[in-house]
C-alpha cells in the first residue's frame, strides 16, 4: 500500500501550486546537475572503500562463548543456582533397561554431584561427549543442563579452547517436520542475533555446528512440539543420523519417554545415559536449613520428614522442583511449612505447592497500592489465562509475537479491519486525488473507490491471516550515514525526474525534496540488526516499534506535505495520518522491494500485540499494552517465568499445567 503512495506522490506533487515555478526554472537545472554529480562521486568513493573481510569461525565461537557465559550466568542467578552451599546435591547412576550400550555405560558411576566442578568432571569422563540425562519430572534435569553449560563455558574461558556449550530448548522442535541441524541453526540465529550480522559470513551458525565448535545441549526431549510414538522414534533417528557430525551432544528427557523412544528408534550410538536419583531427606533438610532465614519455623516439618522418610511429604520433597517451590511458598514468616504433613496425598501436596507459588510471589495488594503495582489477583488471572491457552494449543514458549493467536477470532477480525481501513483510506485519497486533479471529480471518486477495494481488501485479508516475526531492521549506526545520504540523493533524483516529466524543472525541485529525502533516508538507513549479542523480548519489541515510527514518519511527512501544498491542511493531515499508518504498521510491497524481506504482508508484529492486549485487557486476561513487557519481566525476576533467549517459559511444565487447571 505504501508503495502506491510513493509512486503516485510525484505525480500529485507535480500538479502542485505555482509559486515555486520561477525559482525552479531558474535554478532547477543547476541543482539537478549538481545532485547528479554528487551522487556519482559518492558512489565512486564508496566503491573504492576497503570492505572488511568476514571474521573467522574461531572469532564467532569466542563471541558466542562470552554471550553464553553472560546470559546463562544471569539466568542462573535469577533461579538461585549459585555454587557450593547454594546448590542441592544431585546424584545419578548409569541407567539400566537397555537404553544404552554396555560399553557406553562403563564411563559412568553412581555418584553425588556436589557443585558445578563435579558435574563437569563427570561429563569429561565420557569419551564420546554424548550424554543423556534422564529422570522423573522435577528431578532437576533442566537445572543440571544449565549448570553444565555454565561449567563447560567457564572451563573453555579458562583453557582458551574447546567447543561452546549452547543450551537449546527442544520445545519448539518438531522431528516430523524439522531437520535437526536446520532447527539447531535457526535456534542459534534466533538467540544470538550477532551471528547473522555482516561481520560473519552467511550460514555461520550452521558452520559452527558442523565444524564441531559448538556442543548442543538439547533440553527437554519430552517437551517436543508434538508428542507420540512416531515423534519420539523420529527424534531419536534424527539424533543418531547427525550426532557424528557434531562435537558431542547432551540430551535431557524424562526417563519413561526416553526409554520408549530408544525402544522405538534404537539407542543413540555411543551415548552414555545417566539416571538422576531422588533427593534423600538429609539433603533436603540441609538445603532448606541453609536457605531459610528462620530455621526454627521449619523444624516441625524437618522432624516429620526424618520421622517418616518414605511418607507423602518426603516423597514429594525428593525432587528439586518441589523443594524449590516449598522454599518460595513458605518464605514469609507468617506461613507454616508443617502443613505439608497434614495433606492427604502426594498429588495434593504437589498441587498445593504449585497453586500457592503465585500468591507467595505476587501477594494481593491493598487498594491504595494497586496503581502501578502488581496485584496478586490480577497476576493470577493473567498467567492462568496464558497457561490455559498454551496447554490448549500445545505451546511451550511465550513469544510475544505469537501471543495474538491466543485471542482467537476477535483479534483476527480487528487486525483485518485496522489494516483494511488504513490501506483503503490511503489508496482512496492518493489515487482519487491524482485522478481528480488530472481528469475531474468523477474520475477522482471512481479511482478512489477502486483503489480502496484493490488495496484495502487484500491487505485486510493478509493481516487477519498472518502473524509476522519481529522486524530484523535497525536504523543508522556506524558507517551508515554515507549510505543513507546516497539513498536520499538517489530517491530525490528519481522524484525529480517524475516531477520534471509532469511539469518541468520547477516541479522537479519540489518533488525531489518532498519525496526523496524522507523515504530515501528511511530505506537506505535500514539494515539487519546485529548490534546486540542476545535477543531479549524487550529488545525485539523496541526494534519492531522503531520500524513503525521511522517508516510511519517517512511516509506520513511526505504525504502530508504533498497534499498540504496541493489541496490544504485538512486533506494533508488526513492523508499524512493514513499514509503514516500504512508505512509504519503494514508490511507490503515496499518492504519486499527495498529491504528484500521474507516476511509476509499484513500488520507488523508489535501492532498485533497491541491489538491483542486491547482485546483481552478489558476482560481481565492481560495487562494493558504499556504494561505487558514490564509484567513479563517482573514475572521472570520473581522466578515464575524463565527467559530463554528472546522468549519466556513457565518455571516448569507442571506449574503451567496446574495454573491452566485453576484458570476460570
Amino acid at each position: 500500500m505504501s508503495f502506491l503512495t510513493s509512486v503516485l506522490l510525484p505525480v500529485v506533487v507535480g500538479l502542485a501550486v505555482e509559486p515555486l515555478e520561477g525559482w525552479g526554472t531558474r535554478y532547477g537545472l543547476v541543482l539537478g546537475v549538481g545532485a547528479l554529480v554528487i551522487f556519482a562521486v559518492m558512489t565512486w568513493l564508496m566503491g573504492r572503500q576497503d570492505v572488511p573481510g568476514h571474521a573467522g569461525l574461531e572469532e564467532a565461537a569466542d563471541e558466542l562463548a562470552e554471550s553464553v557465559r553472560q546470559s546463562w550466568g544471569v539466568e542462573a542467578r535469577r533461579r538461585r543456582l549459585g555454587s557450593g552451599d547454594d546448590l542441592l546435591t544431585f546424584a545419578w547412576r548409569p541407567a539400566g533397561g537397555g537404553v544404552a550400550a554396555r560399553s557406553a555405560q562403563e564411563h559412568l558411576d553412581e555418584c553425588a554431584l556436589r557443585g558445578i566442578p563435579a558435574l563437569v568432571e563427570a561429563y569429561s569422563r565420557v569419551p564420546s561427549k554424548r550424554l543423556a540425562i534422564i529422570g522423573e519430572a522435577g528431578l532437576g534435569k533442566t537445572s543440571l543442563a544449565l549448570l553444565l553449560t555454565l561449567g563447560l563455558v567457564e572451563r573453555r574461558r579458562r583453557l582458551g579452547d574447546g567447543p561452546v556449550p549452547v543450551k537449546l530448548s527442544a520445545a519448539t522442535w518438531d522431528p516430523l517436520r524439522d531437520d535437526l541441524l536446520d532447527w539447531m541453526e535457526a535456534r542459534l540465529a534466533e538467540q544470538f542475533v550477532f551471528l547473522r550480522g555482516a561481520r560473519y559470513e552467511p550460514g555461520t551458525p550452521r558452520r559452527l555446528l558442523t565444524a564441531k565448535l559448538v556442543l548442543p545441549i538439547l533440553d527437554g526431549l519430552d517437551e517436543l512440539r508434538t508428542n507420540g510414538g512416531e515423534t519420539r522414534r523420529k527424534a531419536v533417528e534424527q539424533i543418531a543420523e547427525v550426532v557424528d557430525s557434531l562435537y558431542g551432544l547432551v540430551v535431557t528427557c524424562r526417563a519413561d519417554q526416553y526409554t520408549a523412544a530408544v525402544r522405538e528408534g534404537g539407542p543413540i550410538p555411543e551415548t552414555s545415559v545417566a539416571e538422576l536419583l531422588p533427593l534423600d531427606v538429609d539433603n533436603v533438610v540441609d538445603y532448606l536449613e541453609r536457605s531459610a532465614a528462620d530455621g526454627d519455623r521449619w523444624e516441625p516439618l524437618f522432624e516429620g520428614l526424618r520421622r517418616d522418610p518414605h511418607g507423602d511429604a518426603a516423597t514429594v520433597l525428593s525432587t528439586p522442583l518441589m523443594v524449590s517451590l516449598a522454599r518460595d511458598v513458605y518464605r514469609r514468616g507468617e506461613t507454616r511449612p508443617e502443613e505439608l504433613l497434614t495433606l492427604p496425598s502426594t498429588a495434593d501436596i504437589e498441587r498445593h505447592l504449585a497453586r500457592e507459588l503465585l500468591p507467595a510471589k505476587f501477594p494481593d495488594l491493598p487498594r491504595s497500592s494497586r496503581r502501578g503495582g502488581w496485584h496478586g489477583a490480577d497476576v493470577r488471572r493473567w498467567l492462568g489465562f496464558l497457561a490455559a491457552e498454551m496447554e490448549h494449543r500445545r505451546e511451550r514458549e511465550i513469544a510475544w509475537w505469537r501471543l495474538p493467536r491466543l485471542a482467537g477470532r476477535p483479534h483476527r477480525v480487528l487486525a483485518g479491519a485496522v489494516s483494511g481501513l488504513a490501506a483503503g483510506a490511503t489508496a482512496a485519497l492518493t489515487a482519487g486525488g491524482a485522478a481528480w486533479f488530472a481528469w475531474g471529480r468523477s474520475w477522482g471518486l471512481a479511482a478512489g473507490a477502486v483503489g480502496c477495494l484493490v488495496f484495502g481488501v487484500p491487505l485486510a485479508v493478509k493481516a487477519a491471516r498472518n502473524l509476522p516475526q519481529p522486524s530484523e531492521m535497525q536504523f543508522g549506526g556506524r558507517g551508515r550515514l554515507p549510505v543513507m545520504l546516497q539513498g536520499a540523493l538517489f530517491s530525490s533524483l528519481a522524484g525529480a525526474v517524475a516531477g520534471w516529466l509532469v511539469g518541468g524543472a520547477d516541479r522537479a525541485v519540489l518533488v525531489g525534496a518532498i519525496i526523496g529525502v524522507p523515504l530515501g533516508l528511511a530505506y537506505t538507513g535500514a539494515q539487519p540488526d546485529a548490534t546486540v549479542r542476545l535477543a531479549s523480548p524487550r529488545v525485539l519489541f523496541r526494534r519492531d516499534a522503531c520500524v513503525v515510527v521511522i517508516f510511519g514518519a517517512a511516509y506520513g511527512l511526505s504525504s502530508c506535505a504533498a497534499a498540504w501544498l496541493l489541496i490544504g491542511p485538512l486533506i494533508g493531515g488526513v492523508l499524512g495520518v493514513s499514509s503514516a499508518l500504512c508505512g509504519g504498521l503494514l508490511y507490503g510491497l515496499p518492504w519486499w522491494l527495498a529491504l528484500r524481506s521474507k516476511r509476509t504482508s499484513g500488520l507488523v508484529a508489535s501492532a498485533h500485540l497491541v491489538l491483542y492486549t486491547l482485546i483481552l485487557a478489558p476482560q481481565g486476561k492481560s495487562p494493558w499494552p504499556w504494561r505487558l513487557m514490564a509484567f513479563l519481566e517482573e514475572a521472570r525476576d520473581r522466578d515464575v517465568l524463565r527467559q530463554v533467549g528472546p522468549v519466556y517459559e513457565f518455571r516448569h511444565s507442571y506449574l503451567r499445567k496446574v495454573l491452566a487447571e485453576s484458570s476460570p
